[in-house]
């Protein structure tokens, strides 16, 4: 029995931080006073997803895995200027590495999707329908009001661009596009060299 590996990662800068505890093949994370707040067992794990994305000056990252019971994530939300590469982001890093080691030693078929799962892909894509809808109907609209030519013209380009963006959306979205797949090595290489 190898001994508990612990990480402590703040989730974000004014959140105390959660302990991460890999043991006998389950990663068990912890509140600031000791209190269990999950745990899961790697060897059941179906889905590992990662997710990073920024917005302006945040960067937020995202280890889920999912045993089809339950869905459980490592995250973390920084401010990417002050402190990316800093204590907590370094944390952060190996803790992630850490888990993705553990569930490579249970696990070595298992590979990590990075892109919108298939609930949101699918909201995406209706989002994109609707917006295609809505500019054909308003087309029709206005041939069936016999608008004149300039009042449509004044309408037209936008509710094109509209109907071009729902359109991309669709396209975008279709079922599989868009998800990545790759090996947790592949991941932690990437981690320990940001």
């Amino acid at each position: 029995m190898r001994k508990a590996r612990r990480h402590a990662v703040k989730p974000a800068l004014i959140k105390p931080p959660l302990t991460y505890i890999l043991a006998d093949g389950a990663l068990k994370c912890e509140d600031a006073k000791g209190g269990t707040l999950w745990q899961i067992e790697l060897a059941t794990v179906q889905t590992a997803r990662w997710t990073a994305s920024r917005a302006g000056q945040s960067l937020t990252r995202v280890l889920e895995l999912d045993d089809g019971r339950q869905r459980r994530a490592i995250r973390q939300h920084l401010y990417r200027r002050a402190l990316l590469g800093g204590p907590d982001d370094m944390a952060f890093r190996a803790c992630v590495s850490d888990v993705l080691r553990a569930l490579m030693a249970v696990q070595p078929e298992l590979d990590v999707v990075s892109g919108p799962t298939a609930t949101m892909a699918a909201w995406l894509r209706l989002g994109g329908v609707v917006l295609l809808a809505g500019a054909v109907v308003a087309s029709g609209l206005a041939l069936a009001t016999r608008q004149d030519i300039m009042a449509w013209m004044n309408w037209s380009i936008p509710v094109a661009l509209i109907g071009l963006l729902g359109l991309a959306m669709i396209r975008s979205y279709a079922p599989g596009r868009g998800v990545t797949r790759r090996s947790p090595a592949e991941l932690i290489a990437e981690l320990e060299q940001a």
